[in-house]
């Protein structure tokens, strides 16, 4: 059984003054914006976090018993900072990935965004393992390799899905975008780590095992790269203004010209490079 070197008082309130900050900038943007995405997408992160016991099971993952308790789940007790980590993480930076995306983020800078992600959960993987504030105990290479990669795609991809779907509700039925970040973020921990949690939980040799790193690794720099492609995709045709023949606009929730790629428009629309 763990027991934290660090009070866990005090990792729990570096975790909860990220979420208050977290939530703190959402509600004003979303004032500011007059948009509820913001606050939407640090919710649905909390309720993303029901998750994590079967991240943990399969990713062989255990916390100090000194840990404030949020709840139970796959014989996992999930502390409460951690639940309180998804906001900031899981929630606001796709959020202002997706705005980066929609005001012309190159593909390299979003690359360079999930790789600062990746080395920010690096940094906290090396401190709170160190402190004995949880731990994992599969084996090498594996037991490095349950969150830091999937943290460097799972914002990107969330990001991009929430970017896509902005123009798909208006006014408060936006609430309802809360789901991508619950749908996204077990997508892509599923997608790219279903190697490591075979290997996790069957008798393989050791070279078996780095083999499975690796191809664990290259299937999360693919969802990387195939969605930031997806990205510059999405908004090169969405430069293209879509107009009927009778030279009206079609218009996104806020009265502003749709930027969404025009797919499925009426009979007789045509698509006009914006100036």
């Amino acid at each position: 059984m763990l027991m934290s070197s660090l009070d866990t008082g005090v990792v729990l309130g570096v975790f909860s003054a990220l979420a208050v900050a977290a939530f703190v900038w959402a509600i004003r943007d979303s004032i500011r914006r007059r948009d509820v995405l913001p606050v939407a997408a640090c919710v649905g992160a909390l309720i993303c976090s029901l998750n994590e016991p079967i991240y943990d099971f399969l990713g062989k993952l255990v916390y100090a018993r000194d840990n404030p308790v949020a709840f139970t789940a796959f014989d996992r007790s999930i502390p409460w900072f951690l639940v309180f980590s998804y906001v900031p993480w899981v929630g606001l930076l796709p959020y202002l990935i997706a705005r980066a995306i929609g005001a012309g983020m190159s593909r390299g800078r979003l690359h360079a965004v999930a790789a600062g992600s990746f080395t920010s959960v690096v940094v906290v993987e090396f401190i709170g393992t160190s402190l004995h504030t949880w731990g994992y105990y599969g084996v090498v290479p594996l037991k490095f390799l349950p969150v830091a990669p999937q943290m460097a795609a799972a914002p990107i991809v969330t990001g991009f899905l929430l970017y896509t779907s902005d123009q798909l509700l208006r006014g408060w039925h936006r609430i309802f975008l809360v789901v991508i970040p619950t749908l996204a973020f077990p997508m892509v921990f599923a997608s790219v780590s279903w190697p490591l949690y075979v290997a996790n939980h069957s008798d393989l040799a050791p070279v078996a095992n780095w083999l499975v790193a690796i191809v664990m690794l290259c299937l999360t720099v693919a969802v990387i790269g195939g969605t930031t492609a997806l990205a510059a995709r999405w908004r090169e045709m969405a430069s293209y203004v879509p107009v009927t023949r009778s030279g009206v606009h079609l218009v996104d929730h806020r009265g502003e010209v749709d930027t969404l790629v025009p797919h499925g428009l009426p009979q007789g629309t045509e698509c006009v490079e914006r100036p």
